[in-house]
């Protein structure tokens, strides 16, 4: 059982996204997962074998208390049956309160399809009727956090110094995906030092937005329900 699971298409994805909240959370004493749809077996970088050790690193910097890695297909991930079947299966499993998954309309195709099938799964996970031999669950909540595209967000989780810093240890473990270290190695948008030093401001940009120094933001499907509204004044 865990309070939150992140989903996301490739290794990489939910710490560079949405990495500083799972530190908050864990900070908190929330348990939280990852689910990766995919081995990103189409990367220009590493194979499937290295991301996967180097998802296991990252899982462990963050405190993970779960990490599965799931072959749905790098490039060609679809909202499917086959797809949603696989992540009902873990929701079901792992019986989250809180699911963060990619937004659904986001540019690049595997990320929408992603935030696509976490909101079917998440849905269909909750109807009894949908056997797949574990008892039905619906998370509480869905959040969605930006990736390409930014719309405006509903909510900004507030970061710390030490979150901030968790994050860039879980991402310092892609070193396949971040880190060019000679001439021979193929060169990338996201290899580029000058990429990572980007999500940093972008961390403090979207914090100042709320009166922090760090902050990561999230789209929501629908309004948040607050049960204390005296919480917001504290």
């Amino acid at each position: 059982m865990i309070d939150v699971l992140a989903i996301g298409a490739h290794p990489d994805d939910i710490e560079l996204f949405a990495g500083g909240t799972l530190a908050h959370f864990r900070r908190r004493g929330a348990n939280v997962g990852l689910l990766h749809l995919t081995r990103g077996e189409a990367a220009s970088r590493g194979s499937p074998e290295l991301r996967a050790r180097e998802a296991r690193a990252a899982a462990d910097v963050l405190g993970a208390s779960e990490l599965r890695i799931l072959d749905l297909g790098d490039g060609s991930l679809r909202d499917d049956d086959r797809s949603r079947a696989a992540v009902i299966d873990v929701m079901r499993l792992w019986t989250p309160r809180l699911v963060l998954a990619q937004l659904p309309t986001d540019d690049h195709p595997d990320h929408a399809a992603a935030g696509a099938i976490a909101k079917s799964a998440w849905y269909l996970s909750g109807i009894r009727n949908i056997a797949r031999g574990l008892d039905p669950h619906r998370p509480r909540s869905l959040w969605f956090f930006p990736c390409h595209e930014v719309p405006p967000p509903q909510l900004v989780v507030t970061l710390t110094p030490s979150d901030v810093e968790t994050k860039r240890a879980a991402l310092a473990c892609y070193d396949s995906q971040f880190m060019r270290r000679s001439d021979a190695e193929v060169s990338t948008r996201i290899s580029d030092p000058a990429f990572l030093d980007g999500m940093a401001a972008r961390t403090r940009a979207w914090g100042s937005l709320v009166g922090a120094q760090f902050g990561e933001p999230f789209v929501l499907p629908g309004p948040l329900p607050v049960d204390d509204p005296m919480a917001l004044l504290r």
